[in-house]
């Protein structure tokens, strides 16, 4: 277990943007130390227990309203054998997570993993987050890579929040939508910017077709897309 005290400051940066984030939100914010242990809910023996091996060299707990969140960071080298013994290492504390929440609770359990400085506009850090967060293994999981200037930290945050239960698409500083462009795409002026009445009808079928699951219609309106324009 990682004490908050002693996060390296990555980490502890990570952790404090969130919990800042969260309280903007008027939601209920408690530090959750025994998700970032070694020793399962009830345990006290070598048999109950994992490893510091097999677990991520740091972690924090921390339970925002409904939602439980393991905190954790990925290697400073973009390859897939350091990103995979992570992956595990942090699959393994969310194990060891999950038995101090109830059946409901596991369900809403997080995973977010802070990627080293400058890794944001990188290929390979890019295809290996896209790695870390489709393994839906134990808990979701999100990335966060940050810029090279940490200056932009604060921007680069914002658009990770978007991705999060955090996010709050329907606020808006006037207090109404502004669903005109959604209007456009089921009327008749949806070719007016710059997308095929056809393609717009095809994309609304495929969104809204029950049988295909969410990574199906991604794969479903990528095609579509592609297919634009031709006969």
């Amino acid at each position: 277990m990682t004490d908050q005290s002693t996060l390296s400051p990555g980490l502890a940066d990570f952790a404090e943007r969130i919990r800042s984030a969260a309280l903007a939100l008027d939601l209920k914010v408690e530090d959750r130390p025994e998700l970032a242990s070694a020793i399962f809910n009830g345990g006290s023996s070598k048999s109950t227990s994992i490893s510091p091996t097999d677990l991520p060299g740091e972690s924090h707990g921390i339970r925002i309203d409904r939602f439980n969140v393991v905190l954790g960071v990925l290697p400073d080298i973009a390859t897939l054998e350091a990103v995979r013994e992570t992956l595990r290492r942090c699959r393994n504390q969310c194990v060891v997570a999950r038995s101090y929440l109830g059946t409901n609770e596991t369900l809403d359990l997080q995973l977010m993993l802070l990627g080293p400085r400058s890794s944001e506009r990188q290929d390979a850090w890019r295809s290996l987050a896209l790695l870390v967060e489709r393994d839906d293994r134990v808990a979701r999981k999100l990335a966060w890579l940050r810029p090279e200037d940490k200056r932009r930290d604060e921007e680069s945050f914002t658009e990770f929040l978007k991705r999060t239960f955090l996010a709050r698409p329907w606020v808006h500083d006037d207090g109404k939508f502004e669903d005109a462009a959604l209007d456009e795409l089921s009327g008749g002026d949806a070719s007016t910017q710059g997308l095929p009445r056809t393609l717009a009808d095809e994309w609304e079928r495929i969104a809204l077709d029950e049988k295909k699951t969410p990574d199906d219609i991604v794969s479903a309106l990528v095609k579509a897309w592609e297919r634009r324009g031709q006969a």
